[in-house]
């Protein structure tokens, strides 16, 4: 079975509310190595939740601090290595600020194939 290192998903969020950031594919696991958030805005101060929701869970379990507010030109920058297991995803809340965020993200890690 091959290892694939990779960027799991990337991209910019520019609406408050959840989303997933990366779910893994059926008949895979990953181990995600980091994980990225950065302020692009100039006048937006989102508050940022992650999450690890598992595969057919109700509930997703959070991964980082509580309501972290992103500053301005600010990243928030997790190194902790998760494994998820087919169908699991990461997910990112977005709340707060008088208008659109824009954070960018990046999740990285690897793939058993």
């Amino acid at each position: 079975m091959a290892f694939v290192i990779k960027a799991l998903g990337a991209g910019t969020r520019t609406v408050t509310g959840s989303a997933d950031l990366y779910t893994v594919p059926d008949a895979k696991s990953a181990m995600v190595t980091s994980v990225r958030l950065a302020n692009g805005s100039a006048t937006i101060i989102p508050t940022v939740n992650l999450y690890v929701k598992p595969s057919g869970a109700a509930t997703a379990r959070r991964i980082a601090k509580k309501d972290h507010t992103l500053a301005l030109g600010s990243a928030l920058v997790l190194e902790d290595v998760l494994t998820l297991g087919q169908g699991d995803k990461v997910q990112l809340n977005l709340s707060g600020g008088l208008g659109p965020p824009e954070v960018g993200y990046m999740v990285n890690g690897v793939e058993r194939e």
